[in-house]
């Protein structure tokens, strides 16, 4: 009687394991096995230490709750018009980042484009971090 509160069911196993009867069955199964039967004729298993049997020939869960990464939106980002004032300002800044004597005369290439929206965007942030700091 002593022995048989030691032997466990495939069912309590993966109770106590937190999986499904079909992974235990697989670790029964596999070649060579992960789990083993300790009564074969009535399919039980030892309950003594099978959480550490299991964990030693298993890989750990990866089924758990992921953490989903933030949407990214396709929307374009939101932009304030430009006073017409802002422009010179804008001018201003650009022509101190940029060194407008490597850029030769037009057509300009799609990077020379993408070079000076670039240049763009970031005299049009710095103009307005310094009206924002002006106005507080």
């Amino acid at each position: 009687m002593d022995e048989n509160k030691k032997l466990i069911t495939v069912a309590q196993a993966a109770e106590i394991l937190g999986r499904s009867k079909s992974t235990i069955y697989a670790a029964l199964n596999a070649h060579p096995p992960r789990l083993h039967y300790h009564d074969v004729r009535r399919r039980l298993l030892l309950r003594d230490g099978l959480e550490e049997r299991f964990a030693r020939s298993t890989r750990p869960r990866i089924d758990k709750p992921q953490t989903k990464p933030p949407e990214v939106s396709t929307a374009p980002p939101e932009q304030v018009p430009i006073q017409p004032d802002g422009w010179d300002e804008i001018a201003s800044r650009c022509n101190q980042l940029l060194d407008f004597s490597l850029w030769g005369p037009g057509p300009w290439s799609g990077d020379r484009w993408a070079s000076l929206a670039g240049v763009i965007d970031l005299a049009r942030v710095e103009a307005e971090a310094e009206n924002t700091a002006e106005e507080a």
